[in-house]
């Protein structure tokens, strides 16, 4: 919910906060429970991630798009091989889960399936499903592990040069992509590129989920217990911009750049998405080095330099 003081006399006649503070409750109660319940091998899990306690840790959650887990996986192990990546999957596909569990298998990477996140409507909201799936992590997987620190991921999101991800939150408690709300103030990290330094939060009730009333996306619901007591003038955060590829044969294609991570973007829900992926996918796997040097904040740009 927002502040109080921030709904107006025609909200309240509305009934505004009421209704927004009975959503609220509700989701509320509705977390607390999924967040009891148990994905299948958890003991096991833990009991295999224990060796990292104490060390720095990746986290992304997989979302019916098998390439995208494999592409992060495979850009991990070549620019930060060091790093451990835990996947979260919350496919909604049986099928998916399988097959990204397969690839995990197959890359060492640790593989959590996570329980099925309950719907309010027939309709998936993928923000709310992504939030009550970290909220999930949050509890039954990093607090019990107590690593150093830890980096939320998209599944879809690809580094194309190493990066310390530890050494940002060195000096300072989180990092990452900021957001800001647009009408009633307040910002979060977005959850698909965030770092955290674990000793600086582990005892908040981090929650990653939506705060539509307010105007801020996955977690929003972190500025009331965590970013709203930090200032940002004094937080080092990722640079982002929009950069624009091209292929031989095809236009120039928009991107998201955060630091030197590409998000595809929407590759688990858009339209284009997936065959985004590919074709970001066959240009990395034709010359991994030179992928970086191939983005331009220009779309002209980004079609000279295909023959550069």
């Amino acid at each position: 919910m927002r502040d109080l003081k921030d709904y107006t006399l025609r909200d309240w006649a509305g009934a505004q906060p009421l209704t927004q503070g009975a959503r609220r409750l509700r989701n509320v109660l509705l977390d607390s429970l999924y967040a009891t319940r148990r994905c299948e091998g958890q003991d096991a899990l833990l009991s295999s991630l224990a060796p990292l306690r104490g060390r720095f840790l990746a986290v992304t959650v997989a979302f019916n798009l098998p390439e995208a887990v494999a592409f992060l996986s495979d850009a991990m192990a070549r620019t930060m091989p060091d790093v451990p990546l835990l996947v979260c999957d919350n496919s909604s596909d049986p099928a998916m889960r399988v097959r990204i569990a397969a690839i995990c298998a197959r890359s060492g990477r640790a593989y959590c399936p996570l329980p099925a996140v309950p719907r309010i409507s027939p309709n998936v909201n993928g923000s709310r499903s992504h939030g009550v799936a970290l909220n999930w992590i949050w509890r039954n997987i990093l607090r019990p592990l107590r690593p150093s620190g830890f980096a939320l991921l998209d599944h879809d999101l690809i580094p194309l040069a190493p990066d310390d991800l530890a050494a940002r939150v060195a000096r300072q408690p989180v990092y990452g992509m900021v957001r800001a709300g647009e009408d009633f103030g307040g910002w979060y990290l977005w959850p698909g590129y965030s770092v955290f330094d674990f000793k600086a939060v582990e005892t908040l009730p981090l929650d990653f989920g939506t705060d539509t009333p307010r105007m801020l996306d996955t977690g929003g619901q972190n500025w009331r217990v965590l970013y709203r007591h930090l200032s940002l003038d004094d937080l080092a955060q990722a640079r982002t911009r929009q950069v624009w590829l091209a292929a031989e044969g095809e236009g120039p294609e928009p991107f998201l750049l955060a630091d030197t991570w590409l998000h595809v973007g929407g590759a688990g829900h858009r339209g284009g998405g997936a065959a985004a992926l590919r074709r970001v996918r066959r240009l990395y796997d034709a010359d991994p080095d030179r992928l970086l040097c191939r983005l331009s904040t220009d779309p002209v740009d980004a079609v000279s330099v295909l023959g550069g």
